[in-house]
């Protein structure tokens, strides 16, 4: 463990003020989105004199913003930029090929990826990999889109998302998707608490007659939804036992995949080989 500690030390000083840098970048986040300068060297434990010369040179590139009348800085329009080219870059397949792999083999039923689109307020399929049944079994198209209030691939992204775009959701029109079931508000909203409690969403014939399904939230790092991960199998192999291990299986794996956007398995892997 000393060794670990001296090496990381090491590492952190070579590039000391990039370090200190990414410190007061990290702290901006939706719950306390502006920090003064002493708040920011208390936080991140840096020197005033530190703390003033990163934020000027921050202000500067625009990774910062300086609001005069609050006293406090804010992210800048550079750091939502490189936000947003980000985001607009990431490859969610390839980053979970292998873990859809792995819930396709464990499960046997269809799994399927989905990105969420916040402009549009929808899921998009960007992967699947069919039932290993030979008959019966689920099939779904690859860039098909699902509105946020029906099936188990859409409720679970609807859980996490703040609460003024769930209520914009919940006080829309809800067209079903399947003429035999009826989306109602009320209902709905017991449910997405249901899904936050349990970890997965489930689903009974929302989207297709015949067809349930479990799935649950990829998250960001900043704990925002980006896309879900889902089972889906007809009625007859969907026992109440079988979609609670079906869904533990998902939000593992969705757990697993989130985790992995937000750097925890690269982390894992530097400390390992070190």
């Amino acid at each position: 463990m000393g060794i670990v500690k001296s090496e990381q030390e090491h590492n952190i000083r070579g590039v000391g003020l990039l370090h200190k840098a990414f410190q007061i970048l990290e702290l901006f986040s939706p719950e306390q989105p502006g920090w003064t300068q002493v708040e920011i060297g208390r936080a991140a434990d840096l020197p005033r004199s530190t703390v003033s010369r990163l934020v000027r040179y921050l202000c500067v590139r625009g990774y910062l913003s300086f609001h005069e009348r609050s006293g406090r800085y804010t992210l800048g329009f550079s750091a939502i930029e490189l936000g947003r080219r980000a985001q607009s870059q990431l490859d969610l397949a390839a980053f979970a090929e292998d873990i859809l792999e792995e819930l396709a083999r464990k499960t046997r039923e269809t799994v399927m990826l989905t990105g969420f689109n916040p402009a549009a307020l929808h899921v998009v399929c960007l992967a699947q990999i069919p039932s290993q049944h030979g008959v019966l079994r689920v099939y779904e198209t690859v860039g098909a889109t699902f509105p946020l209030y029906a099936g188990a691939s859409t409720k679970p992204v609807l859980a996490h998302l703040p609460e003024n775009i769930t209520e914009h959701v919940l006080a829309s029109p809800m067209p079903p998707i399947n003429p035999e079931w009826v989306p109602r508000p009320e209902l709905l909203r017991a449910d997405l608490e249901q899904t936050r409690v349990r970890g997965f969403a489930v689903s009974f014939e929302e989207t297709y007659p015949g067809v349930a399904g479990v799935g649950a939230a990829i998250l960001g790092p900043d704990g925002r939804p980006l896309g879900s991960l889902a089972v889906a199998a007809p009625l007859q192999r969907m026992s109440r036992e079988s979609i609670e291990e079906l869904g533990h299986a998902v939000s593992d794996a969705a757990r697993t995949l989130s985790a992995r956007l937000g750097g925890d398995a690269v982390k894992q892997e530097t400390g390992a080989q070190r």
